[in-house]
């Protein structure tokens, strides 16, 4: 549990250091503006990221219904932390013109592709060795390490933006990509003795193993899939809003400092620390369905509120807004939801299901939300559009998980 925590930790924080260099400097560095043009075309390269993370998906998905799942967590920790860095190691836009995004876009590709395997991964090696009736707990243990990076790279990228304006630009925005390295290093070192799940053992012994595991699945349980992707739709969409487009617009349109924003998220992240595995032993308690169903009704009766405080000002209420958001909307849907879509299928191909089926949607509605919420509010001068989007990803969430049944006591 704990080597799985710690390299979740990790790889997030690389993942999330993206998003926030996207809001806050990406644009005139890589793409030569400053404008709403320049921050669209650095939320689209964010996109990449999640395009990428499918790919990672049903190949680490394959490596870890076939050799395992420890083998698949070091492999996706290596790509990770030497993508990461080599970002913080980049020329820019005014040194070497177009191929600045163009690199920049091949290393988001290199990152989507190891997170799209790391998430399953990790919450899968501790499920599997869940006892009877904490399946949700021990899910969400791995998943708090979401949190638990963003505060992390909340916190570093907070620091660095307390430098001045030319100092931050010119290399201090480097740092927290470069520190990477060393954590990286950190996260092999605690993964390097794992051993295999009891349930993976089982297989291998049973000779159950499917050679084509994602077309098994498909042809088995195709609605199992889908439902996976129903079922993340409303915490990617609702999730990346908060992090990068509430991010983007407050500094940009609100003029609200960039170091009470992060440290409104470092806030809030660290206290989901607490809140994502609370939120999954909830749902071993009175179940996945109705825990998740409270986290959506929230969510919806929030999301206009959450703008109006924001367009306050205030720094009290600034940080009030996202500690509401993250650690009490967002989790209450998250935390059960490692455990809720590994139990949609069987073992011998659960990583490809669960991988596939997650970033897939992350694909599809989490890289893409930054994107769509910046151009809504530019083309109507509105956040009422960009919430009425987030309450539309939890009604297909809410029809996802209510199309299955009840897992949480079998």
């Amino acid at each position: 549990m704990l080597a799985s925590t710690v390299g979740t930790v990790m790889e997030w924080y690389d993942f999330n250091l993206y998003g926030l260099a996207s809001a806050l400097i990406f644009g005139p560095l890589f793409f030569g503006s400053s404008s709403t043009g320049g921050t669209l075309a650095s939320f689209a390269t964010f996109a990449v990221g999640f395009a990428a993370r499918p790919l990672g998906g049903v190949f680490f998905g394959h490596l870890g219904d076939r050799i395992g799942r420890k083998y698949v967590l070091l492999i996706t920790m290596l790509v990770m932390g030497v993508s990461t860095t080599l970002v913080g190691l980049l020329p820019t836009h005014a040194s070497i013109g177009i191929w600045a995004p163009i690199l920049l876009i091949i290393l988001r590709v290199c990152q989507g592709i190891a997170v799209g395997g790391e998430f399953a991964g990790a919450t899968l090696l501790t499920i599997e060795n869940a006892p009877p009736g904490k399946r949700g707990l021990y899910g969400a243990i791995p998943a708090m390490g979401t949190g638990a990076g963003f505060v992390l790279a909340s916190g570093v990228f907070g620091l660095v933006s307390m430098l001045p304006d030319s100092s931050f630009e010119s290399w201090g925005w480097r740092i927290p990509f470069l520190v990477s390295f060393g954590l990286v290093l950190f996260g092999i070192w605690a993964r390097r003795s794992l051993e295999e799940t009891p349930v993976f053992t089982e297989v291998k012994k049973s000779e159950e193993k499917v050679r084509f595991p994602l077309l098994h699945t498909l042809r088995t349980q195709p609605g199992a899939v889908v439902r996976t992707m129903g079922i993340t739709v409303s915490g990617f969409v609702w999730g990346y809003l908060i992090q990068a487009f509430a991010l983007s617009y407050a500094t940009s349109d609100l003029d609200i400092p960039k170091t009470t924003l992060l440290w409104s998220i470092a806030l809030a992240s660290a206290l989901s620390i607490a809140t994502v595995p609370m939120c999954g032993l909830l749902s071993d308690k009175v179940g996945r369905r109705t825990t998740v169903a409270i986290g959506l009704v929230l969510t919806c009766a929030f999301v206009f509120p959450f703008f109006e405080m924001l367009e306050t000002r205030s720094t009290p209420l600034i940080f009030l807004a996202f500690v509401i958001a993250i650690p009490i909307c967002k989790d209450m849907v998250f935390g059960p939801q490692a455990a809720l879509v590994a139990e949609q299928f069987d073992a011998k191909v659960r990583f490809s299901g669960v991988s596939t089926g997650r970033e897939v949607g992350g694909a599809i509605f989490g890289g893409t939300a930054p994107f769509i919420g910046t151009a809504l509010q530019s083309s109507t001068g509105s956040t009422v559009p960009v919430a009425l989007y987030v309450v539309a990803g939890c009604v297909v969430t809410l029809i996802a998980v209510f199309t299955g049944r009840e897992t949480a006591h079998d």
